[in-house]
C-alpha cells in the first residue's frame, strides 16, 4: 500500500462514462485513482477542485485503486488564482455531455463515440469544463447515436460534429467565469 498526497483536480469517467476515478496532482505528477463503489457518491458531494487529499492506494488491474481517503484544506495552490477560480467552476461543468449507451445507439457506434469525445476532451485540457458520461436510452433509437449536450439532444452526429458544439459551451463559461 502507498499514500498519495496532493490536490484534487477533478473526476474522470470510466470507458462507460461512469465517474469512477479521481485525478490528483502531486507537484508535477498527476495520478488517476479508481474509487471503490461505496466511496463514489459521498466524495462527489464532498470533493472540491483544489482541495487537499491524502489517498491510501494499492496497485490493482494496471492502475491505482483507493482503499481510504482523507480530505483537508490548507494545500498551497498549485495554480494561479484566476485558474483556480475557473477550476472551482468545474464542480458545475460548463458542458454536460451524455452519450446513449443502449441498444440501437450502441449498434450505431455510441461506445466508440464516447471514447473519441473523451480523448478530445483530454487532449484539449477541457476535463474541468466538461462532464462526459454514458447514459441510458434517450428515446430516439431510430435516430442514433444520440448525444445530449446540456439537455439538448443531438442525433446521428459524429465526433467532428460534436466537438465544435462542446467547444462553444466551454468557451462561453471561460469568457464568463462563475463567481
Amino acid at each position: 500500500m502507498q499514500i498519495l498526497t496532493g490536490t484534487f483536480i477533478g473526476f474522470w469517467p470510466s470507458g462507460k462514462g461512469k465517474l469512477k476515478f479521481i485525478r490528483i496532482r502531486d507537484g508535477e505528477q498527476e495520478h488517476q485513482v479508481k474509487l471503490p463503489k461505496y466511496m463514489r457518491a459521498g466524495l462527489m458531494r464532498e470533493l472540491v477542485v483544489g482541495m487537499g487529499v491524502k489517498v491510501a492506494v494499492r496497485w490493482h488491474d494496471h492502475g491505482w485503486e483507493a482503499t481510504d481517503i482523507l480530505l483537508f484544506s490548507g494545500m498551497e495552490p498549485l495554480v494561479s488564482p484566476p485558474t483556480l477560480v475557473k477550476s472551482m467552476a468545474a464542480t458545475q461543468p460548463a458542458c454536460r455531455v451524455e452519450v446513449c449507451q443502449k441498444g440501437s445507439c450502441r449498434k450505431q457506434g455510441s461506445v466508440q463515440l464516447l471514447q473519441e469525445i473523451g480523448e478530445v476532451v483530454r487532449a484539449q485540457g477541457w476535463e474541468e469544463w466538461v462532464f462526459l458520461e454514458g447514459s441510458g436510452c434517450q428515446k430516439a433509437c431510430k435516430q442514433g447515436p444520440n448525444v445530449r449536450i446540456n439537455g439538448h439532444i443531438h442525433h446521428r452526429l459524429q465526433t467532428h460534429d460534436l466537438i465544435p458544439r462542446i467547444a462553444e459551451q466551454v468557451q462561453q463559461l471561460a469568457n464568463h467565469p462563475v463567481e
